[in-house]
């Protein structure tokens, strides 16, 4: 089915608006989507956006057929307020996370970077909607693998699933039968472990 983008352009290929990097534009454009937004929607967009803007703004992104959310270093309330926008304005267009991390680390001294799951939160919060994540520890990811790999999950408990931090990798590994192998080169550190102790699975 044709739908018309917001140039007046006709094209048959799904339209994503994406926040996030330029990689995952490329990802999604070499799929077979058509992509608004990205890292840098416009050279002249100021990154805020007044309610008088917003009222006169035109959406030419609009229609969509899906929302995808990553991690974006260049993230601003112009992009929020347009992406909660396009939201409302496409009920039926896919919301999706590409992960909803809370933070990574950064500096010898562990600072905390923001991390996707700071946008998602947000756009579920301003448009009630609630996004696919589809990174780990998703089923979702589960679901892909099983897929794309036939056979490799016909018995999940002879997988063995490597990660660094506990709320993604280790859950993804124990949420779905595998065993799991902790290394301490991401968020989980070896103090967090030592103040975990004999936490519970949820912990």
């Amino acid at each position: 089915q044709q739908k018309k983008n917001g140039e007046g352009n006709t094209s048959s290929r799904p339209r994503v608006h994406v926040i996030g990097s330029s990689g995952l534009c490329e990802e999604l454009s070499n799929s077979g989507f058509d992509i608004s937004g990205g890292p840098s929607p416009s050279a002249t967009a100021s990154p805020g956006m007044t309610r008088e803007e917003l009222a006169e703004y035109d959406f030419s992104e609009h229609p969509i057929d899906a929302l995808v959310v990553g991690h974006d270093t260049h993230m601003t309330f112009r992009k929020l307020c347009i992406a909660d926008n396009l939201l409302l304005r496409n009920q039926e267009a896919l919301f999706v996370a590409t992960n909803k991390d809370s933070f990574d680390l950064v500096g010898n001294d562990s600072r905390h970077i923001a991390g996707n799951g700071c946008t998602v939160v947000a756009l579920e919060y301003a448009s009630k909607r609630t996004a696919i994540n589809v990174g780990k520890p998703s089923g979702t990811l589960v679901d892909l693998i099983r897929s794309e790999h036939e056979g490799c999950m016909d018995d999940p408990s002879r997988c063995l699933f490597v990660g660094d931090r506990l709320d993604t990798d280790i859950k993804f590994g124990v949420d779905n039968g595998m065993k799991s192998l902790l290394v301490m080169t991401g968020v989980t550190t070896a103090d967090m472990m030592i103040r975990l102790g004999e936490g519970s699975d949820e912990e």
